[in-house]
């Protein structure tokens, strides 16, 4: 395949994935966890993953598990971390109202849960917020002005200690780096 064919088949990829995009108004939302929501659309309930964002854990799960071995690191340091951003996000989804959710219904991660963003009315992105407050951080490849978003809001959370970077500093960057270690990021 030469590159402009290449080029080609990449441009058809994004453009399929982004008409699949739907702006849609869940009547309910409630958070998982930091990086996760559950979320009814019609009476049908989803799980939705906040795009390119990571979260500490607030439960014992095989993920809090592997963020102990990652960060030696006891179960009972990290808890707190997802406990506290849990809460945090609770307390500030009512600022979404009224609900709108940016997502794909017609696509799964390996876990279940459709890749989604819940816009605030002025158009800010849930995800981004999470990350610009110190309760996440940016995970995965992702591309251009979004990537730059992110990490903008990862240096000002990190400069400002936002969250969890002025809570439980050690902890919630220990917790960070083993993530970014495990190729999270």
């Amino acid at each position: 395949m030469n590159r402009w064919s290449a080029g080609l088949l990449g441009f058809v990829v994004i453009v399929a994935a982004q008409a699949q995009m739907q702006q849609l108004s869940p009547e309910f939302v409630e958070v998982q966890d930091t990086d996760t929501l559950a979320v009814k659309i019609e009476g049908v309930p989803y799980r939705i993953q906040l795009p390119a964002v990571d979260a500490p854990e607030s439960v014992h799960n095989p993920k809090l598990l592997r963020d102990v071995q990652r960060t030696g690191l006891d179960a009972e340091t990290l808890l707190p971390l997802g406990l506290a951003a849990d809460q945090w996000l609770r307390d500030r989804l009512q600022d979404f109202k009224p609900f709108r959710l940016h997502a794909d219904l017609s696509y799964r991660d390996k876990y279940g849960r459709v890749p989604g963003d819940l816009l605030a009315a002025d158009g800010r992105r849930l995800s981004t917020l999470v990350v610009e407050e110190g309760y996440a951080i940016p995970v995965g490849d992702q591309q251009g002005q979004r990537q730059q978003e992110l990490q903008d809001a990862l240096a000002r959370a990190q400069r400002e200690r936002r969250g969890l970077w002025g809570s439980h500093p050690d902890a919630f960057a220990a917790w960070a780096d083993a993530a970014v270690s495990a190729g999270r990021r």
